[in-house]
């Protein structure tokens, strides 16, 4: 079975998932510095696996399967741990009552996000290998997969965790949410005290961003538990669940999606990473800010480039009219810097009624430059 959608979209959206890093960067926003990594790190996976074993089962690049499949095992619990560092930082924004944070707050703040969103991880991979069976599959048109031992073991050390961390963010986002309705109408005044970098509509979209992974990772990774309790065998010891560990399995189309519940268990987690970049994208790779920053680029691009690539900028006037003048250009002809000046002042006092008027008029070799200002004073 060859999907050239999820290959395409994923790499498509490794690249635009990386467009919004550099300002998020700048606002040491870690909760979304780690869902861009995790996101990035899904895509670039699984359009890896889908060009090099587009049609193939062989195990041509071994040490990359060892690597892609532990990230695999630690990606869901991943990005549910990056939504819960957002719902957490959000609440902790909402719920003070000081004017800023201190270094302290800041550093114990950011040492929390990094243990749950990068330490567990890690945790939950090394755990893996207590229900791996052999060294991983391969799966045509997908490339390489985990392997794991279905059982009672497999759901406390691999499957159960993006659901917990999922759970615990939903309650957090919900108390970001009454915090927000409750305390609304002082919140700009108070995002601004609390210097997080965070504006309304900001903390608005990253809200509404954590909820959106909620709603999508839960039910995805609720189906991978429900999968492991369907599959359960008997975790009969180390022994047998590590015999012939080294072993690489080789899965060909036919075999594989033989049913409709092996074709979603393989398809569906394919687009997990995929669908959640299009959505952080829609968030935070269209604002204005990062608008203003694809534009900052752009100009950069175009200051290196050779000078017979530039486009000529047109030329100024020489001749420019104070503020609240307009200025008439002249059809046809070229613009000129003007060669005489003739002014003439007219004032008319505004107490009779009539307006201050200042007029100046100038001669252009050709062509004509016509600068009025008018000045409205009231006595």
């Amino acid at each position: 079975m060859h999907d050239a959608s999820v290959i395409f979209f994923c790499g498509l959206c490794a690249f635009l998932v990386l467009l919004p890093l550099p300002l998020q960067w700048r606002a040491r926003n870690s909760g979304t510095i780690l869902l861009i990594t995790w996101l990035f790190i899904g895509d670039v996976i699984s359009f890896i696996n889908g060009i090099t074993w587009w049609d193939s089962v062989e195990n041509v690049a071994p040490v990359w399967c060892d690597i892609s499949t532990k990230l695999t095992i630690g990606l869901t619990t991943g990005i549910a741990a990056s939504s819960l560092c957002i719902t957490r930082r959000l609440v902790m924004i909402a719920s003070s009552t000081t004017v800023s944070f201190t270094q302290r707050q800041k550093r114990m703040a950011v040492s929390i996000d990094l243990f749950l969103g990068i330490l567990l991880p890690v945790i939950v991979m090394a755990l893996h290998y207590t229900v791996q069976p052999h060294r991983f599959d391969i799966f045509e048109g997908y490339g390489c997969q985990a392997s794991v031992w279905w059982s009672l073991p497999a759901i406390f050390a691999v499957s159960w965790w993006p659901v917990l961390l999922s759970l615990i963010a939903a309650v957090y986002g919900i108390i970001a949410i009454k915090f927000f309705l409750s305390r609304r109408l002082q919140f700009q005044t108070l995002l601004r005290s609390s210097k997080s970098g965070l504006d309304n509509r900001h903390y608005v979209r990253l809200m509404a961003l954590a909820s959106v992974d909620i709603l999508l990772g839960l039910p995805l990774t609720a189906f991978a538990v429900s999968q492991t309790i369907i599959k359960r065998q008997p975790y009969e010891s180390w022994a047998v669940v590590h015999y012939d560990w080294s072993r690489v399995d080789q899965y060909p189309a036919r075999q594989i999606f033989n049913s409709a519940s092996n074709t979603a268990a393989i398809v569906l987690p394919r687009w997990h990473t995929p669908l959640l970049s299009i959505i952080f994208f829609l968030f935070f790779g269209v604002s204005i800010d990062s608008i203003n920053e694809y534009c900052r680029w752009i100009d950069w691009l175009k200051s290196k480039m050779p000078s017979r690539f530039r486009r000529p900028r047109e030329p100024q006037p020489t001749f420019v009219p104070k503020l609240g003048s307009t200025v008439a250009r002249p059809i046809g002809g070229d613009w000129k810097e003007p060669s005489t000046l003739e002014e003439s002042v007219v004032t008319i006092d505004e107490s009779h009624n009539q307006d201050q008027v200042e007029h100046r008029q100038s001669n252009v070799v050709e062509g004509v430059t016509v600068a009025v200002r008018v000045d409205r004073q009231i006595v």
